[in-house]
């Protein structure tokens, strides 16, 4: 709680400084309820593939695939 000598000082300074006390307040207020958010930074990992076979390589003839579909 605000004691009566500090409200009865307040009273006593121009607007402009109490307009900055309120601003300064408000902006603390802000600062306790949306802390700044510091994004992490994305660290990447290299991608590696790892190389197989399947065994032998496979030749296909279109023509004779594309027959047995009907097309």
């Amino acid at each position: 709680m605000i004691n009566i000598n500090t409200f009865t000082q307040l009273k006593s300074i121009p607007v402009e400084e109490r307009i900055r006390i309120i601003e300064v307040i408000l902006q603390s207020l802000k600062d306790d309820f949306f802390p700044k958010y510091k994004p992490q930074k994305v660290r990447y990992k290299p991608f590696k593939i790892r190389k197989f076979s399947l065994g032998e390589e496979i030749h296909i003839d279109r023509d004779e695939l594309y027959s047995e579909r009907g097309v």
